[in-house]
């Protein structure tokens, strides 16, 4: 794996990790982190990759991982203004240095919770630049959820500044999501994550993962999903764009696969190459789950499919 800083745009420096061990690639899988947690806890996934001659890049976004400057309160902050806008160009800048590096190999684009978010939004924007999306742990709101949470976060940024930690909307956002497990025998408040307790234990102790997002950030994401959820901009998508949504039937983010149907319904009445696969026994991280082996090879035949498809 080799670590390296790409300049952004606005002069902003992200953390780039490669994992290229690889002889011959056949694919290049662009990797998109969730919130609240970063790159590296994608190290054993890339390296699966790897023997199957796919190429991993990955940044911790802006207020994640090793990008974020704790000296400045950074952690969970993405930008004063325009935060949302910010973080998906930073992956188009990712995206770039991608096919300058390797301008022969195909490029697939995976979203995971929040990196989903940001990779449809990132689809909508630039999807000639990818040859296939997979967006894992999706959601889909409903406008008045949307509104409200992002109208208390504005107004919270103009009273708290846009660096203080949101714990209210925490509270009425994140917090909920391990509801169900509360019963879990010496819960640790992670279950809603995974089965596998051993992640659980190492995302609990983990200094860069578990951050509550500022006012702004919340701000920044209830934006982003506004945006995604509008029709008018899904159609935005190029048509021909293979799509594959991927998620657990016990994730609570995604109402218990709820929101994967209604986004995948969404797609297939726009008529979108899109498929849908839900595993009964997995959580959020389906990559972290006891059916991960299957996600991974289900993962690897939507890719390899695709390029046949080139």
């Amino acid at each position: 794996m080799r670590e390296f800083q790409l300049r952004m745009i606005d002069g902003k420096e992200l953390k780039i990790y490669e994992w290229t061990k690889v002889e011959k690639p056949i694919a290049i899988l662009q990797l998109v982190h969730g919130s609240a947690e970063h790159a590296l806890r994608y190290r054993k996934f890339a390296e699966k990759m790897n023997e199957h001659r796919i190429i991993v890049v990955a940044d911790d976004h802006r207020g994640h991982g090793q990008t974020a400057d704790l000296a400045k309160q950074e952690l969970g902050f993405f930008a004063v203004k325009n935060g949302w806008t910010k973080i998906v160009d930073d992956l188009k800048m990712v995206n770039d240095y991608i096919h300058k590096t390797w301008n022969d190999v195909p490029v697939f684009m995976l979203g995971h919770s929040m990196g989903s978010f940001m990779a449809r939004t990132y689809a909508i924007k630039y999807s000639e630049t990818i040859n296939g999306a997979i967006f894992m742990g999706v959601a889909e709101h409903n406008p008045i959820e949307l509104f409200f949470g992002s109208t208390l976060a504005k107004i919270q940024q103009l009273i708290l500044g846009p660096k203080k930690p949101a714990v209210f909307l925490w509270k009425i956002s994140f917090k909920p999501l391990n509801k169900a497990f509360k019963s879990v025998k010496n819960a640790n408040g992670n279950e809603w994550l995974t089965k596998d307790e051993k992640i659980q234990k190492e995302f609990a102790i983990d200094p860069l993962s578990r951050q509550i997002f500022t006012t702004s950030a919340f701000k920044d994401m209830f934006n982003g999903l506004t945006f995604i959820r509008k029709s008018k901009n899904i159609k935005l998508m190029r048509k021909d764009l293979p799509i594959m949504i991927m998620s657990g039937e016990d994730d609570p983010v995604g109402k218990y696969g709820q929101m994967p149907l209604k986004i995948q319904d969404k797609f297939i009445h726009f008529d979108y190459n899109s498929e849908l696969r839900l595993y009964p026994n997995s959580r959020h991280e389906i990559l972290n789950d006891v059916e991960k082996e299957l996600v991974i090879n289900d993962l690897i035949h939507f890719i390899k499919i695709n390029l046949n498809n080139l």
